[in-house]
Parts: structure tokens; sequence; C-alpha cells
């Protein structure tokens, strides 16, 4: 079959497989070549392989665990961050860090390591994650993070899929008061001026709020 990426690329002869539980996944990923895929949001062909076979993440959409008091979501690649935010902002935690699309899953958000309008003191989506469950091409599965496996943990995060299959990850999660936001508009009249508030907003109170 055919698949296209979101900025129009398309990649032909694509044998694409939807496995719906992890377990499925060594099997699908032991031949080459082989590409995971996502929400396919990638503008270029980072996502799209011709003659080969995809294994989607997209099935892969469930819930593992949530501390109610620490914030910390256990959850497989496949979730949407769109989902994440619709369950858990009336409970009081969104996502640190938030692309400018919430059609993008767990898995991909960790490969491309995206990032949000801020950036500058948030930081990018990995360095809120805690750990993830990497599957090798050979079929071992490892826990990762900064105290099992760094390196690889490293080395996954912004690492395209290079170093295997995301099957899942923890995330830490950011406390909000609600759904709602409180905002001012500033007006300026010259890209000088609109410096000065931003470097003046960023040092006030409201940093630690956005």
């Amino acid at each position: 079959m055919n698949v296209k990426s979101f900025g129009g690329l398309t990649a032909s002869g694509v044998e694409v497989n939807h496995p719906t539980w992890i377990s499925e996944v060594p099997e699908l990923i032991n031949a080459e070549p082989i590409l995971a895929s996502g929400s396919g949001r990638s503008y270029g062909d980072l996502a799209l392989l011709t003659g080969g076979r995809m294994v989607s993440t997209l099935g892969l959409n469930k819930l593992i665990s949530f501390d109610e008091e620490s914030g910390i979501l256990e959850c497989e690649a496949g979730v949407l961050l769109r989902d994440i935010q619709s369950i858990f902002v009336r409970r009081g935690w969104m996502l640190a860090v938030t692309p400018g699309t919430s059609y993008v899953t767990v898995g991909g958000a960790i490969a491309g390591d995206v990032h949000g309008k801020d950036h500058h003191f948030a930081g990018t989506f990995g360095d809120h994650v805690l750990g993830l469950q990497l599957i090798r091409s050979s079929g071992e599965i490892l826990d990762c993070s900064t105290t099992q496996n760094a390196s690889l943990f490293r080395a996954t995060i912004a690492g395209l899929g290079l170093t295997g299959f995301i099957a899942s990850a923890r995330i830490q999660l950011k406390r909000v008061a609600g759904p709602f936001m409180d905002t001012e508009l500033i007006t300026y009249d010259s890209l000088g001026e609109f410096f000065a508030l931003s470097e003046e907003t960023e040092n006030s109170k409201w940093q630690g709020l956005c």
C-alpha cells in the first residue's frame, strides 16, 4: 500500500502492521527493513519507508497507570498527546511540553523530542520522560531510564526510532489549577520593544505558571 506523510510525500509498496498488544511487536520487527510509525505528523520523510514494513503504534494506545499524587503517567507509545490532555487536565495535571499539534503519539514525541512555545524554560518533551520500554530488533525488551540502560535511554530520546521500538513510557505531568487560563494582551511597536517585554515577562512571577 501507499503511505503519505503529513507534508504530502508518498512511500509505495509498504506493508503496514497494526499490533494491539506489546507482546505482538517483537515478532513484527525481526525483519529488515522495518520502521516504527505513529500518527504520521512529520512533514518530511522521517516516518516513510518504501518497499518495507511499518509497524504502527496507534493500536498501542492504553493508559497503564497514573499516580494522582506525583503526576507520573505510564502509557503505551501510541497514546495521543490530545488524549492525555483531555483526560488529565480536568484532574489537575497536564503535559509539561506540548508541540504545535496534539495529534502526536507519545512514542513520536519521544523519538522526535518535540518542543513547545515554552521551550526556553520547560525544555523538550524528553526532559519530562522518566523511563521507557524499548523493544530491540533482536526481540529483547529493555527498561530504560537515567539509572537503567542509561546510555540507551539518552540515545532513544530524539533518536528517531533508530535504537528500537518504543513500546511504553513513564512521563512526569505538570500540576495545573484547571482547564482555564489567565491571559494578558500586551501591545508593542517595535521588535526591540517585543524583546524587552519578552525578557521582562520571562523574569516575572508569571514564569512559574506557564
